[in-house]
């Protein structure tokens, strides 16, 4: 039998150079690659992932994910509290941090040997069954869809555009819930003139310490839509783990349809960074776990750039993901359009474009804390938002019109 291979995520605990060291020169393992963010994680071949409790980008997520791929985790604990937050993540193993080398290689060995339970009882149910389909001829949804949010450099307008299409979706009859995940530069709060607490911080230490539930910390906007505000200092993004970001959006598709979550324009991976997914890795995971993105950008030679630049950047990581684009402020003409749709067509090749001209009026509904009125705008990012539910969306309007 061959020996088994690890994937080790960045850590500053000992046990990690100690176990390296021990399989180098004893075997009964080897160490595939080291992982410095959570797309390796999911990228590279191994049979065990080794990583430790308090990992920023450790999410229930991304524990399936790795599982899915048929994959184990072992989880490292230093505190009885870590151990229970393994446990609660759904790693197949959790060791401590003081165990011997010896230990950790028996307990990845043994891993290795494992079939993932949730894999056989999946494997089983489908040769019993077959993938479930509702009876329109839709596949069953297994929970809400998360769309991510975001805009392709700052300022384009990506909060307007994240407003609109709540309100939209809400419109048709979805259940919608809208998280300010920018940890850069959260605004939502201010934009919908709504409190600052409890928030997406708040909604972390539920999820962590089970003090409370996700959906206390959601404040309730007359448009019909839920609001999870962000965090009210961008400061404090150290004290937060973009997997805790993912395990409350995670929370959520179980009560909503829809998942609108708004994620940093900054998005580029920084290396080196000792917390391991970067300065940007709440936006790049969000990125990871959402069922497509819409991307919002100016209407100009720069703005096209900024979207080639901004997918350059995470290519890696939504991969073929529905991409839809929003140029925000639009007021030139037919030829500047189709300027824009050719040059983004050849080297994109986005799901879809949507051309959202000016609005005055939005001016004052963003002193108002209110949704954007009926108007050009609000007609585009309903044509947005046709993209995003082409099925179930077209028959929720025949039951409730729109504007």
């Amino acid at each position: 039998m061959s020996e088994a291979s690890i994937a080790i995520a960045a850590t500053g605990r000992s046990w990690a150079l100690g176990l390296h060291r021990f399989v180098a020169d004893h075997g009964g393992a080897r160490v595939r690659v080291r992982v410095m963010h959570p797309e390796q994680a999911l990228e590279e071949a191994y049979d065990v992932l080794v990583i430790d409790d308090v990992t920023s980008f450790l999410s229930a997520h991304l524990v399936q994910q790795v599982q899915r791929r048929d994959r184990k985790v072992l989880g490292v604990f230093e505190e009885p509290a870590g151990e229970n937050r393994l446990t609660k993540l759904g790693v197949n193993a959790a060791i401590s941090a003081e165990a011997s080398p010896e230990s950790f290689v028996g307990a990845i060995v043994t891993l290795a040997a494992q079939r993932n339970v949730d894999e056989e009882f999946a494997d089983l149910i489908a040769d019993l069954h077959g993938d479930e389909v509702e009876p329109d001829g839709e596949p069953a949804a297994a929970g809400g869809r998360v769309f991510a949010v975001g805009g392709a450099g700052g300022g384009v307008g990506s909060t307007e555009v994240l407003v609109g299409l709540a309100d939209e979706l809400a419109r048709r009859g979805l259940s919608v819930c809208v998280v300010d995940a920018d940890d850069v530069a959260p605004v939502l709060a201010q934009r919908l003139d709504m409190p600052l607490h409890p928030n997406v911080r708040s909604a972390m230490d539920y999820v962590q310490h089970h003090s409370g539930s996700v959906p206390a910390a959601l404040h309730s906007h007359p448009g019909g839509f839920s609001v999870l505000p962000g965090l009210p200092n961008p400061r404090d993004w150290e004290d937060i783990r973009a997997g805790d970001t993912v395990d409350v959006v995670t929370e959520l598709t179980g009560s909503f349809d829809v998942v609108l979550v708004n994620v940093s324009h900054l998005v580029e991976q920084l290396v080196g960074n000792p917390r391991g997914e970067g300065r940007f890795g709440v936006a790049r995971l969000v990125l990871g776990v959402a069922d497509a993105v819409v991307l919002v950008a100016v209407p100009t030679p720069m703005g096209v750039g900024r979207v080639i630049e901004w997918l350059a950047d995470t290519q890696s990581i939504i991969g073929d993901l529905p991409l839809h684009i929003v140029f925000n402020r639009f007021e030139d003409g037919l030829f500047a359009r189709g300027e824009i749709e050719q040059e983004i067509g050849e080297v994109v090749g986005p799901t879809s474009i949507t051309f959202a001209p000016y609005d005055r009026s939005l001016v004052k509904a963003a002193w108002e804390g209110s949704v954007p009125p009926a108007g050009a705008f609000a007609d585009a990012i309903a044509r947005a938002a046709d993209q995003l539910t082409p099925i179930r969306a077209h028959r929720l309007r025949r039951l409730r019109p729109g504007r």
